[in-house]
C-alpha cells in the first residue's frame, strides 16, 4: 500500500514535468484493476504478473494504473479419502473409487484446483443392541425371544448394508390394579386416553349403592408404565359406588309470600314456584335436595262502607266489601254483606272478616260507629267526595265554598287538616278507612267515607 501510494505520488511529481515538455498534457487514472496471475495493460500493451503501480503517456496523456495481481492454487490429497459407499463433495455424489479433480473459486476471486484420491467400500456394516419388553418389532418382523440377527438393507443403489440387532427379550411381570370409586348420583370414567367415556349412573333419583365393576386388559400399563427397569403386564379393575341423593318434597301454599328457612339462610317466595335447594351432606355423603312446590296466593282487601257517623238514636247500616269473591263474617256473627246497628247512643266497634274459600287467604277490616249530634250532612248533589276507594289522593266537590277539611281514623283521631283545599294527598296515612269532616262556609257540616288502599 506504502508503495501504491509512492507510486502515485510519484506521478503526480512527474506531471509538471511531463506538461513543461508538452503543454496541454491531461491525466487519465484508471481504476483499480484486480486480476488473477497476470494482466494486460491495454494502454502499452503490457502483460504484468505483479501487483504494482504502473504509469504511461501518450500524447498528452498520463495514464496510471493500480494492479493488483492474486494467483491461482493447485492442491492434491495424497492421503485417500474414505467414503463408504458414496461419496458428495461439492456438489457432487461419487459412487466409484480413484482420482477426482473439483475445481472452487478462492476469496479473492480466482480459481483452484483439488485433486483427492478416494476409497469406497461396497458393503456399509452398523450394529444395534435393544432391550424390550415381551417382544420388539424390527424390520415388520415381531421378535419375541433374546438373540442376534441380521438384515441386508438393499435401498442403497451403490452398496448394500449390514444390519445387525442385539436383542434383550424381558418376559412382563404380571401387577394388578384394583381401585373403587364412590360417586353421587352418576359418574365419569375411561380406562385410558384412547378409550372412550363412560357415564356409571342410574336413573332419577333411585340410586342404589350397588357396585359397579369393570376389568380391561386394554388399560394395559397406563397404571403401571413399561420401561426397561419395569416390565409389567396390568390388570385393571374399578369398583364404582354410586349413592342416591337425600330428597325431600314440601308441597304448600301461603298467602302474599312464604318464608323457608335453610341453614340459616330466609328463601322468600312472593310468587308461585317450584324450586330446588341444596341442604347439608347427608350421612352417605351426598347433597340433600329440597324441592319446594310452592303455590303463593294474594291476601284479600277487606274494607267497611256505610253509616260510620250518625246522629245518637239513629239506625247505621255497614256493608262488606272486598277486591275477591270472598266468605264473610261479622263481628255480631252475621255472614251477610250487609248488617244495621240499632239505635246508636255512642261509639260502636265493629269488625269484618272476609276469607277466600278456594286459597284460604282472609282480611279482617275495623270501624267504629260514631253518634254525634253535631253532624248536618247534606246530599250528595250539593258534595261529592272522590274517587273512593282511593290509592292516593280525593278530591272534593260543593255546591257551597269550603271552609275547613279535616280527616279522622276510626279512633276519632285527626289524622289531617287540608283547611279549604278541594283536592286532598292521603299517600302518608296507611292504608284503611277513615272519616273526611268538611265545614262549608254556610256553617254547614258533613262527613263522608273514604277508604285508602294504595
Amino acid at each position: 500500500m506504502k508503495k501504491r501510494v509512492f507510486f502515485l505520488l510519484l506521478a503526480a511529481m512527474m506531471m509538471p514535468l511531463a506538461m513543461n515538455a508538452q503543454h496541454n498534457v491531461s491525466v487519465h487514472i484508471d481504476s483499480t484493476i484486480n486480476a488473477c496471475v497476470s494482466y494486460t495493460w491495454p494502454v502499452d500493451g503490457i502483460t504484468y504478473t505483479t501487483s504494482g503501480v504502473h504509469t504511461a503517456i501518450q500524447g498528452d496523456t498520463l495514464y496510471i494504473l493500480d494492479l493488483t495481481i492474486s494467483p491461482e492454487y493447485n492442491e492434491t490429497i495424497t492421503t485417500p479419502v474414505q467414503g463408504g459407499c458414496t461419496y458428495t463433495w461439492g456438489d457432487s455424489v461419487y459412487t466409484n473409487a480413484g482420482v477426482h479433480t473439483q475445481t472452487f473459486q478462492s476469496i479473492n476471486g480466482c480459481d483452484s484446483t483439488v485433486t483427492i484420491t478416494l476409497a469406497l467400500t461396497t458393503t456399509a456394516s452398523k450394529d444395534y443392541t435393544v432391550t424390550a419388553c415381551e417382544s420388539y418389532i424390527w424390520k415388520g418382523d415381531t421378535l419375541t425371544t433374546s438373540g442376534t440377527t441380521s438384515y441386508t438393507d438393499t435401498t442403497n443403489v451403490y452398496c448394500d448394508s449390514l444390519l445387525t440387532l442385539n436383542l434383550t427379550i424381558i418376559n412382563p411381570e404380571q401387577k394388578n390394579y384394583d381401585t373403587t370409586i364412590v360417586a353421587c348420583e352418576k359418574t365419569r370414567f375411561r380406562f385410558s386416553p384412547q378409550s372412550p367415556w363412560t357415564t356409571i349412573t342410574q336413573d332419577g333419583y333411585t340410586l342404589t349403592s350397588d357396585a359397579y365393576s369393570q376389568s380391561s386388559t386394554s388399560a394395559r400399563n397406563l397404571f403401571h408404565p413399561r420401561t426397561v427397569e419395569r416390565c409389567y403386564d396390568s390388570l385393571v379393575t374399578i369398583h364404582f359406588n354410586i349413592k342416591r341423593k337425600s330428597v325431600t318434597n314440601i308441597t304448600d301454599r301461603a298467602c302474599d309470600s312464604y318464608t323457608y328457612t335453610l341453614n340459616g339462610v330466609d328463601y322468600v317466595y312472593n310468587y308461585s314456584k317450584l324450586d330446588t335447594l341444596t341442604g347439608p351432606k347427608a350421612a352417605n355423603g351426598c347433597d340433600s335436595l329440597i324441592v319446594l312446590n310452592l303455590t303463593i296466593n294474594k291476601t284479600p282487601e277487606v274494607y267497611i262502607t256505610g253509616d260510620l257517623r250518625v246522629t245518637p238514636g239513629s239506625d247505621a247500616t255497614l256493608n262488606a266489601n272486598s277486591d275477591q269473591n270472598v266468605n264473610y263474617t261479622w263481628s255480631n256473627g252475621q255472614t251477610t254483606e250487609s248488617i244495621t246497628i240499632t239505635n246508636v247512643q255512642g261509639n260502636v266497634d265493629v269488625w269484618l272478616k272476609g276469607k277466600n274459600s278456594s286459597t284460604n287467604c282472609e282480611n279482617t277490616a275495623h270501624v267504629t260507629v260514631m253518634a254525634n249530634v253535631a253532624i248536618e250532612d247534606v246530599n250528595d248533589d250539593m258534595l261529592n267526595v272522590y274517587p273512593n276507594p282511593t290509592s292516593a289522593q280525593i278530591n272534593i266537590n260543593s255546591t257551597e265554598a269550603l271552609k275547613n277539611v279535616s280527616i279522622y281514623n276510626l279512633a276519632g283521631q285527626q289524622v289531617l287538616n287540608a283547611g279549604n283545599a278541594n283536592t286532598i294527598d292521603l299517600g302518608n296515612l296507611n292504608n284503611g278507612t277513615y272519616v273526611v269532616r268538611i265545614e262549608m262556609q254556610n256553617g254547614s257540616v258533613s262527613t263522608r267515607t273514604i277508604v285508602l288502599s294504595k
